[in-house]
């Protein structure tokens, strides 16, 4: 019933785009669920769909830029379960202002819950996945390999998962486990949508988009695919994969 049959996989931001989007492949390969969200009604929309696809499903309804959540989400799993295989860390949150702008307040929350909540959610996750031979996947951003205007404070935060994903490839590698980070352009997700930006204005903003990536906006079903070969490389660790639609090596200087 798939690679990925009675798998113990945590996905975060379960609740749309590219992490509903994963939670339901993993759902549709025969893995047992945590779904994390902070929204109730979408989440549990979300674990609806993945229950529809034959998966067993553990919602967990949290915010983790609290840190408290992060062990409890851990705990909750093995819990349920009594084991993790897979730690899908995708959650995260933006604020796109010149660095001129910038409240500390939202710089804090980014670093939160971009950096703080993958690093000790792995932490939590560790013994668990040395037991399973498990993995990791950090959802990071292609806004971490360039510099852009309005942006500097969270290509930060997605510079230093990265850096967080090479490093702690190398301590887990002696244990069997795999820790990789997806680097995707900009996909057609909520997550624009949640910063407050008017409709009209974000319609401008895609299709300016669309000329800077010539192979059109992503999908979040297309950043799933890749989660999910990293999930299945057996001999692949440490690694940042852009799936850029052409953004990086197409800009204009």
């Amino acid at each position: 019933m798939g690679r990925f049959r009675n798998k113990v996989v945590i996905v975060t931001g379960a609740s749309s785009g590219i992490g509903e989007a994963t939670a339901l492949d993993f759902a549709k390969q025969g893995a047992r669920l945590c779904v994390c969200g902070r929204n109730k009604e979408r989440l549990i929309d979300a674990a609806k769909k993945c229950r529809e696809a034959g998966a067993e499903v553990h919602e967990f309804i949290g915010d983790l830029a609290e840190f408290d959540n992060l062990e409890l989400l851990i705990n909750e799993t093995v819990a349920k379960y009594g084991d993790i295989d897979v730690l899908i860390n995708n959650a995260g949150v933006g604020d796109f202002k010149p660095i001129d702008q910038m409240e500390v307040d939202a710089y804090d929350k980014m670093f939160m819950a971009n950096v703080r909540a993958p690093v000790f959610l792995s932490k939590y996750a560790l013994p668990h996945l040395k037991k399973s031979k498990g993995c990791i996947v950090n959802v990071s951003s292609c806004s971490s390999l360039m510099a852009s205007p309005h942006s500097v404070a969270y290509s930060m935060t997605k510079a230093a998962l990265d850096h967080f994903t090479r490093g702690f490839s190398s301590e887990c590698s002696a244990f069997g486990v795999r820790v990789n980070s997806v680097n995707p352009a900009v996909v057609a997700t909520r997550f624009a949508a949640q910063l407050g930006i008017p409709e009209e204005q974000l319609q401008q903003v895609y299709e300016a988009l669309k000329k800077a990536q010539p192979l059109g906006l992503l999908t979040s079903e297309q950043v799933s695919e890749a989660i999910l070969y990293l999930c299945s490389s057996e001999m692949t660790t440490g690694i940042t994969l852009p799936i850029d639609a052409g953004l990086i090596h197409s800009r204009k200087v």
